[in-house]
């Protein structure tokens, strides 16, 4: 798909693009709706995998201001401001303003799907669905607070609304916990390697990426380091960022102070935004994904697709992986001292160079079998 004539659009533009209202080939254009101002995250990450699989069209929905830096570059269609990840009376009017920019795309064209992502994806989708449209569908990738709303949400979405897992339908207690419903996160096919033998490390090094957020709960594993005896040969690498706004600065600031009351700041690395992230999966032994509140970490399928095991809340989404892919262990949700043990089985223990990933059921999460499902979906949007 030729992007460069499509790639920026005006804010103002109603949504129209150099692609036509329906491609030669019939593929579906898919307006692939988050609205973001920051490009990255999980997220932007997977709607990348799925495109490069050529089986439709896309459109990235983000808000005026928004920068591409990713690859591969998309076209862009720019809506009304718009907070990403809010869900609030306000939010849900600046939704509604871009709903009706995304009606008048969608009657552009028959091929045309809407697909939310994100808060304001599904904020927009709702609204859709009230104002008629039937070529909406919507991926929620959090483990939201508003509980109710979501049940809600899906009242009214029905079959139009998918979970990433089972452990999402767990947590907002909807369904039976299955498979059935769900689009899961995906990486591309070539990020998929062999599980290499690892020769034990003079030092275990414990992996983490994400943001520097406080959903993240990264003192968890700063505290957990704490629990481990001064001499035992471990260290943390930690791979993000701050978001550009003020909670994460002190967030950022209040991690490194309790590193030093705890006596463990020379036994963390901040390595900040890294953009070799291939380099990085090869350079640890298993990585760490500490919050509940990760509905499915990309960073955790990166890992284990790269042939390395992670360590995840039992209460997470990442449990989905961890149990279908048998890609690592879980400890007990917000608790430091279960991490601490954890981490110190696994830095003593046969467990960490004897595992393996169960392979035929990795390729559920890979972009050619993710892309396919989305395409079936699409397809039955269309009537096809």
């Amino acid at each position: 798909m030729k992007t460069a004539s499509s790639e920026t659009m005006g804010a103002h533009d109603s949504g129209g693009s150099n692609l036509p209202a329906m491609p030669p080939d019939g593929k579906p254009v898919v307006l692939h709706y988050t609205g973001y101002t920051v490009d990255g995250g999980g997220i932007l990450a997977v709607v990348r995998a799925l495109v490069g699989e050529g089986r439709f069209h896309c459109l990235l929905g983000v808000n005026p201001d928004f920068q591409q830096r990713g690859r591969p570059r998309l076209p862009l269609w720019h809506g009304p401001p718009i907070r990403g990840e809010r869900i609030d009376p306000l939010n849900a009017l600046r939704a509604l303003r871009v709903a009706w920019r995304v009606r008048r795309w969608l009657r552009g064209g028959a091929g045309r799907i809407f697909h939310g992502h994100s808060r304001a994806g599904l904020l927009v989708a709702l609204w859709l669905a009230l104002l008629g449209e039937r070529r909406v569908i919507v991926t929620v990738h959090v483990f939201g607070r508003q509980r109710w709303f979501y049940r809600r949400a899906a009242a009214l979405l029905g079959e139009r609304l998918y979970w990433l897992g089972p452990a999402m339908k767990r947590h907002y207690r909807i369904g039976a916990e299955t498979w059935s419903g769900c689009l899961p996160d995906c990486v591309p096919n070539t990020a998929v390697r062999p599980v290499r033998s690892r020769p034990p490390h003079p030092v275990v090094i414990f992996g983490c990426v994400g943001g520097l957020v406080p959903v993240k709960q990264w003192e968890l594993v700063i505290r957990a380091l704490a629990c481990l005896p001064r001499e035992m040969p471990v260290r943390v690498v930690h791979a993000g960022r701050e978001d550009g706004s003020a909670a994460s600065a002190a967030y950022a600031a209040r991690l490194r102070r309790l590193g030093d009351e705890l006596g463990v700041a020379d036994r963390i690395e901040w390595r900040g935004e890294t953009g070799d992230m291939v380099s990085f999966y090869e350079g640890i032994d298993c990585l760490i994904v500490p919050s509940p509140w990760e509905a499915s970490s990309v960073a955790a399928l990166e890992a284990v697709a790269a042939g390395v095991p992670v360590l995840a809340a039992e209460t997470s989404g990442t449990r989905d992986l961890v149990e279908c892919c048998e890609g690592g262990w879980l400890f007990a949700a917000d608790s430091a001292e279960a991490l601490g043990q954890r981490m110190l089985t696994l830095a003593r223990g046969p467990d960490l160079p004897a595992w393996r990933r169960n392979d035929a059921a990795l390729v559920k999460f890979t972009a050619a079998h993710a892309a396919a499902a989305h395409a079936a979906v699409y397809r039955s949007l269309l009537g096809r």
